[in-house]
């Protein structure tokens, strides 16, 4: 592409004379169309030749007439616009000329002999430019943040294993979006007891992915408050989020439980998690645990915190999930898939292994859903050794 050149002598005439000149030259249509364009306006004829050039564009870049289109755009570009005339379209480009960006909008016209020539108008967008190019670098390096924490969030659950030779996980993590709000996680703390949870955070992205961060790096730091209760643990965590002073539309729901082997006890805290844990019995006897409590939010109540304690040996098995598999709601059954699906599934299937049990509700809930899911989608499967 060639670079404007220095103004020429007729360039920086007076306007007056330069229109009288024209108007002697070209008493035709293309002074009456194009110099009332405020923008820089040129005309191409056929042979790709600059035939007429409004006094906008004279100002700009000097006498144009007898130029090739090429002093503006590059080869490829040329070729493109002597299709655009052959065919008397329309059409549009960016170009830049000495640093300067233009948007180039095309547009065919014949004169009263019926040639056909090319209207192209320049109208200067480098600020425009400039911030496009702005946003489509930031876009990028959000999706490059979003992707280093979507590594970092995936690589902090726990895969499915055998812990401490004290429960089996096998778990089932489908977030909405790139960045989830569900989490879970198992910490030990004595040789028989293992503390586990399964949290939601509201919304999806960047910020749920941090409150995300949050929730196991408190509840890991406070393990050793767990031996006084899970309600005064659960308190302690109320507190450690009301602290953020984040929005109060903001909140997280989160079930904890401890599993003491040598008591055959499982200990159940409640905060918002209105997806009530569901054990299955040796023999294929399904339970629901109906513990609730609020969400924990800058308006919660500290004191509505309750610890359940219900009996857990060795063989049993314990789901926990999130709202994301039972919120969807089909308009052919016309209500939720809810924890009775759950509920269903597992009586159905009790015998299933770990895994295969979390993948047969994940499959049933959307098979009854009929769509796509839109929320998180978490179901852990754990059987006590």
């Amino acid at each position: 592409m060639n670079e404007p050149y220095a103004k020429n002598e007729y360039a920086v005439r007076s306007p007056e004379a330069r229109e009288t000149d024209k108007e002697k030259k070209y008493g035709s249509i293309f002074y009456r169309m194009i110099e009332g364009l405020g923008s820089p306006t040129v005309i191409l004829d056929a042979k790709q030749k600059i035939v007429y050039a409004n006094n906008a564009a004279e100002e700009l870049f000097g006498d144009l007439v007898g130029r090739s289109s090429n002093f503006f755009f590059e080869e490829k570009t040329v070729r493109e616009l002597s299709e655009l005339i052959r065919e008397d379209c329309s059409g549009h480009l960016r170009t830049t000329l000495a640093d300067v960006t233009y948007d180039a909008l095309f547009s065919a016209i014949s004169d009263e002999e019926n040639r056909r020539y090319l209207t192209v108008v320049l109208e200067d967008v480098s600020e425009k430019a400039y911030r496009e190019n702005r946003l489509r670098e930031n876009m990028q390096r959000l999706k490059n943040e979003k992707e280093i924490a979507k590594n970092i969030q995936n690589s902090i659950l726990p895969i499915d294993d055998k812990y401490w030779n004290l429960l089996h996980v096998s778990s089932i993590y489908l977030p909405a979006d790139d960045l989830g709000g569900d989490v879970f996680d198992l910490i030990k703390l004595e040789e028989d007891k293992i503390l586990f949870y399964v949290a939601d955070v509201s919304g999806h992205g960047i910020q749920a992915s941090l409150l995300t961060m949050f929730v196991r790096e408190n509840v890991r730091a406070k393990k050793d408050i767990a031996e006084e209760g899970l309600d005064v643990f659960i308190r302690e965590l109320l507190k450690d989020f009301i602290d953020l002073d984040i929005d109060a539309t903001i909140y997280i729901s989160i079930l904890l439980c401890v599993y003491d082997r040598a008591r055959e006890e499982l200990s159940i805290i409640n905060a918002g998690h209105n997806c009530f844990p569901l054990v299955i019995r040796q023999g294929g006897r399904v339970e629901e645990i109906p513990v609730r409590g609020m969400p924990l939010s800058r308006i919660s109540d500290a004191a509505m915190y309750e610890e359940e304690i219900i009996g857990m040996r060795p063989g049993d098995r314990l789901i926990l999930y999130t709202d994301g598999v039972i919120e969807e709601y089909s308009r052919m059954e016309k209500k939720i898939f809810g924890s009775d699906g759950v509920r269903r599934v597992a009586e159905k299937f009790f015998d299933y292994e770990g895994k295969a049990l979390a993948k047969k509700i994940v499959s049933e809930a959307e098979t009854y859903m009929m769509t796509k899911a839109k929320d998180d989608r978490t179901v852990i499967i754990a059987d006590m050794l």
